[in-house]
């Protein structure tokens, strides 16, 4: 699409005036007028960047030197014979005019720490002709208090004005077109002038700001200042407050007050809004001093956070027009009463989240009109809105309530009615109510349970997400349930473990079903496992399962066995993740690799266990033999420490009848995994047969020996080893092995 002589449509153009975004003010004529002059900043911009680029790759002379009138030498070098950098200077006086021009050459580059560690400078002008300044330019020019930037150059660096703590005038570079928080970065600046080629002012950049004056060019074609505030050129939006003044009246005729404008100029006690003003955008005056806000019947919008954290804001007088009250527009502020005109039609979450405003009871301070249309406060602390489909709940503002109990007559409980409630523990839904509506309770870390009614019908996306819920009950009419509805704490976080420990079904209900503590939706092309309770020992997946939701097993902690069928196709992300040791995976499949099609595996009981199996059962999006067995082998080799054995690992014996096991059934036995057994085995094979001693097992050390572990070479330090244990039985059997097996001739005596 294109306006009038085929000019692109303004949605087209990333542009931005001030941190707003063009509309069309006093018609199109002029909203294209201030398009073209930001793509002719832009323009001048790239034109600066490519003089800087030239500049940086020019050759370099050797390092002259040159005395002005005023005694200051300056060292300087000739770049490709065409201009001049200039790299130092010394004995500069009080007041130093930076030469434009030397050897008749125009000087256009300034380098690293020109004035460094110089106490005598006060006051710098550079020459226009300058286009690139070197980072650090004037670092340590310790006593300097005003510079005055070249017309040319078109960015600013804070690192030019590095340890120079007492600058407090700055005159901005000429071309410079955007203005962010570096400019304010020094605690000292208290006088600041900005060229004609601004035409954006970052959103929160005068956060810091210690001003006692503040101009800007007046050919700026883009922004405009009375001395305090910034305003597009038109007037229609407030952009930022430059001064830390304590009052401010917005001048008549803006429109919009924009994002951050005055946000963290805490100096700020009071501001007269104008009525002409229609919409306050986020965080436009969070932070600051203001001890009420008086906002008038024009505004009709006031965007989340407007005045989030506003400590000494007592009172707010919000006037019938106002239309939408952003998420957390008072939030965190000292805000004591408020009162919600009729025309109110939404209202964001936590909007007077942590103040003193009191939401429930006789001595509530929080109030709706009466005669508002759509929402209505119950005086307990729940939100409600009425629509043409029924009653809806919206938010529990109340953030001190542990026990709600919803509004008889209420269908449908909103998207994050609950969420982040951090006290709420108990709800109660009353008959009615279908839908509980994606992330409703989500991040409500106590709450425990939630009453639900038979009239249900669906659980939205994350609804229950990361709550305590230990129990739900699933009724008879209940149709739909998100996958992550009940991924509830611990289910991703190790440290915890799982709350969800009851799930109840009705036992009419056609689509869900509850079998070996697994939740299970019914399918066309197969049932899928939703969360698991944690309350079962012995787990079977259901016949039926073919696929398994992510983080369904809620990484329970007391699960004995599982067994897994051969029908079960798709595990989701951590789905089948659980944290405990597990004594048996049974493993049936439908495809056999290496000709079988059972497998069972029961991994030793270390502390390294639970972590093993978590990732063998948990890391795959389908059942992977080959990498159960892999994590087996990992917890089998380090199940043992022979330095320093811990009383929760398993023996030197455990371990070694294990590893022999593998190694005489090595299926999916990686190499490595070989290798690192038979090292164990070789390196501390004394210690193990003494172990193997204790427990009389000989067919191990027969084992022991068909590998090639025990052999002509240590069978005499075994025999003395296990000698010492007194054990005259085993101390013969290995007597007799060493005949049988090695012969006399391999030794020079016999024990």
């Amino acid at each position: 699409m294109a306006i009038g002589d085929g000019t692109p449509a303004l949605a087209s153009l990333a542009v931005t005036f001030g941190g707003f975004s063009p509309t069309l003010m006093d018609g199109v004529e002029e909203t294209k007028a201030q398009v073209e002059r930001v793509q002719q900043a832009l323009a001048k911009r790239r034109e600066a960047n490519l003089r800087q680029l030239e500049i940086e790759r020019a050759r370099a002379s050797s390092t002259r030197r040159f005395t002005d009138d005023e005694g200051a030498t300056w060292s300087y070098v000739l770049m490709d014979k065409s201009f001049i950098r200039i790299d130092g200077c010394k004995n500069a006086p009080k007041t130093t005019v930076i030469p434009s021009t030397i050897e008749d050459l125009p000087v256009r580059a300034l380098g690293s720490d020109l004035f460094h560690d110089n106490e005598r400078v006060e006051e710098i002008i550079c020459p226009d002709a300058v286009e690139s300044i070197a980072s650090c330019a004037f670092r340590l020019t310790v006593n300097l208090k005003r510079i005055v930037f070249p017309a040319l150059v078109s960015n600013y660096r804070a690192s030019w004005l590095q340890q120079c703590d007492y600058v407090d005038e700055i005159v901005l570079p000429g071309q410079l077109d955007v203005i962010d928080h570096y400019v304010f970065e020094k605690p000292s600046l208290r006088k600041l002038w900005v060229g004609k080629d601004v035409y954006e002012i970052k959103q929160g950049a005068c956060e810091k700001t210690q001003l006692v004056e503040f101009s800007i060019d007046e050919e700026n074609p883009f922004l405009w200042s009375d001395g305090d505030g910034v305003y597009s050129r038109d007037g229609k939006s407030f952009i930022a407050l430059a001064r830390p003044v304590s009052s401010y009246a917005i001048r008549s005729g803006c429109e919009t007050i924009e994002k951050k404008a005055c946000m963290g100029i805490r100096a700020l006690q009071e501001v007269v809004i104008p009525d002409s003003v229609t919409t306050i955008r986020e965080f436009a005056f969070a932070h600051t001093g203001l001890t009420m806000a008086s906002v008038p019947a024009s505004v009709g919008v006031i965007e989340p956070k407007a005045f989030f954290h506003c400590l000494n804001l007592r009172s707010v007088e919000l006037s019938e027009g106002l239309k939408v009250l952003g998420e957390s527009a008072f939030a965190e502020s000292g805000l004591e009463s408020v009162y919600i005109p009729a025309t109110i039609e939404s209202i964001g979450t936590s909007v007077t989240a942590n103040t003193k405003v009191v939401h429930s009871g006789e001595d509530a301070t929080f109030a709706i009109s009466p005669n508002s249309k759509s929402l209505f406060f119950d005086g307990q602390g729940g939100l409600y809105r009425r629509e043409e489909d029924g009653i809806h709940f919206i938010q529990l503002i109340d953030r001190d309530e542990e026990t709600y109990e919803v509004f008889a007559g209420t269908r449908f409980i909103d998207e994050y009615a609950f969420a982040y409630h951090s006290n709420i523990r108990h709800v109660t839904l009353p008959e009615g109510v279908e839908e509980i509506r994606k992330k409703a309770f989500r991040v409500c870390a106590q709450l425990a349970s939630v009453d639900i009614p038979e009239s249900l019908v669906s659980i939205g996306q994350e609804a229950f997400i990361d709550t305590a819920l230990e129990s739900i009950y699933l009724p008879a009419g209940l149709k739909e349930v998100s996958d992550d509805a009940f991924i509830t704490s611990g289910a991703h976080r190790l440290g915890e473990p799982p709350s969800l420990r009851t799930i109840i079904v009705n036992e009419d209900n056609p689509w869900f079903y509850l079998e070996s503590g697994l939740l299970c939706r019914r399918g066309e092309k197969g049932d899928r496992g939703i969360v698991f309770n944690d309350n079962v020992e012995h787990v079977v997946i259901p016949e039926g399962v073919t696929s398994i939701a992510d983080y369904a097993f809620n990484n329970a902690r007391n699960i004995k066995t599982i067994s897994i069928g051969p029908n079960l196709k798709l595990i989701g992300s951590c789905g089948l993740s659980t944290w405990c040791s597990i004594d048996n995976i049974h493993v049936e499949l439908a495809d056999p690799i290496e000709g079988r099609s059972v497998f069972d595996v029961s991994f030793p009981d270390t502390p390294r266990t639970p972590h093993e199996i978590a990732i063998s059962l948990g890391g795959s999006s389908w059942v992977n033999v080959p990498e159960i067995y892999r994590h087996y082998d990992n917890c089998l080799a380090n199940a043992h420490n022979y330095h320093e054995p811990q009383a929760d690992e398993p023996s030197a014996y455990e371990q070694a009848k294990l590893m022999l096991g593998r190694l005489k059934d090595p299926i999916m036995l990686v190499q490595v995994n070989r290798a690192m057994f038979e090292r164990i085995i070789r390196e501390h094979i004394r210690e193990i047969c003494v172990d193997v001693a204790r427990h009389d097992d000989r067919s191990l050390v027969d084992d022991l020996c068909d590998f090639g572990f025990i052999n002509a070479e240590n069978i005499e330090d075994i025999v003395v080893a296990v000698g010492r244990l007194q054990d005259a039985a085993m101390s013969g059997y290995l007597l007799e092995l060493k005949r049988r097996r090695f012969g006399r001739a391999a030794f020079d005596f016999d024990l």
